[in-house]
C-alpha cells in the first residue's frame, strides 16, 4: 500500500492500482528514441500484474505498530512480503510463462537491491533463481518464446518493468527520490539517463520515452480523515468509512 498524507488526512493507493499504471506505461512506450516493447502483450501484462499478490492483503491491511498507519510496501514484515510475492509470481506463471518469468525477475531485483540483508532474503533469491532457470529452459524449447529469453532481451524487459515500477511509485507518492532514471532504450544494450522533474502541472521526462505527449494517467485511491490508528479495529472502521478519490498524472516531454 502507498500512503500520501496531506492536510485532509491520508490518501491510500493499492499496490495493484500502482501496478496497473505500469501496464499503461508499457503499452504507451516507444518512439524515435526508444524501441517499442517486445513481446508487448506479455511484458505489459507482467508490468500491470507484478503486484497482484497484494490483492488479498490489501482487502484487510495490517497496521504498522510504530507508525500507527497501514503497513506499506517498504515496512511490511519480510515474511508477509515473501508470501505476497510468491503468490503473485505463481499467478503470473499460471497466466503466461514469460510474464511469470518477468515478475519473478522483478521480485529478485527488488530483493537483491533493497532487502538482501534481511532474514530469509537469500533463501527467497535462491528459490526464485531456480524458478527462473526452470522457466527459461522450458521456453527455450518454444520457437515463439526462445529469442525473448536470450540476453540482452530478457534483462532489458526486466529493467523496463523495474523502470515503469519506479516511475509509477514517483507518481503515486507525488515525489521523486531520484532526479533521473537509467532506462533501456533498445534491445541491444543501449541505456539512456532520463531526467525526471516534478512540476506543479505534472511531470517532465527528458528524453521523453512514450509514444504520445502528454501521457495522462489516473489512479483510484481511498481517502480517510484519520492519520493515525490506535489498533487494527480502528483502521478497519476508518477504511470502511473512507471515500473514493482519484489522482490524475500528466507526463510530458521537455520543451525544445
Amino acid at each position: 500500500m502507498i500512503i500520501r498524507a496531506d492536510d485532509r488526512g491520508l490518501m491510500l493507493i493499492r499496490q495493484t492500482e500502482h501496478a496497473r499504471l505500469c501496464g499503461e506505461m508499457a503499452r504507451s512506450w516507444g518512439n524515435e528514441h526508444f524501441e517499442p516493447v517486445e513481446p508487448l502483450e506479455r511484458v505489459a501484462w507482467a508490468a500491470a500484474e507484478h503486484d497482484n499478490g497484494w490483492a488479498e492483503w490489501e482487502e484487510a491491511p495490517r497496521l504498522n505498530p510504530e507508525t500507527r498507519r497501514p503497513c506499506t510496501y517498504t515496512d511490511i514484515p519480510i515474511d508477509q512480503h515473501q508470501e505476497i510475492y510468491r503468490r503473485g509470481i505463481g499467478r503470473a506463471i499460471a497466466h503466461d510463462r514469460y510474464a511469470g518469468l518477468l515478475v519473478s525477475l522483478h521480485g529478485s531485483l527488488l530483493y537483491s537491491r533493497f532487502r538482501s540483508g534481511q532474514p530469509g532474503a537469500q533463501d527467497f533469491l535462491e528459490e526464485q533463481r531456480s524458478v527462473q532457470r526452470r522457466l527459461v529452459d522450458a521456453m527455450r524449447a518454444d520457437p515463439a518464446l526462445r529469442s525473448f529469453c536470450e540476453e540482452p532481451r530478457l534483462s532489458t524487459n526486466r529493467d523496463l518493468v523495474f523502470g515503469w515500477d519506479t516511475l509509477s511509485l514517483f507518481l503515486c507518492h507525488g515525489a521523486a527520490w531520484l532526479d533521473y532514471l537509467e532506462l533501456p532504450a533498445d534491445y541491444h544494450g543501449r541505456r539512456v539517463r532520463v531526467a525526471v522533474e516534478r512540476r506543479k502541472e505534472g511531470w517532465i521526462l527528458d528524453p521523453y520515452p512514450f509514444r504520445t505527449t502528454p501521457l495522462v494517467l489516473s489512479a483510484a485511491a481511498l481517502r480517510t480523515e484519520r492519520t493515525r490508528f490506535a489498533g487494527e479495529s480502528e483502521l478497519r472502521e476508518a477504511l470502511d468509512a473512507s471515500t473514493k478519490a482519484g489522482l490524475d498524472f500528466v507526463i510530458e516531454a521537455a520543451e525544445d
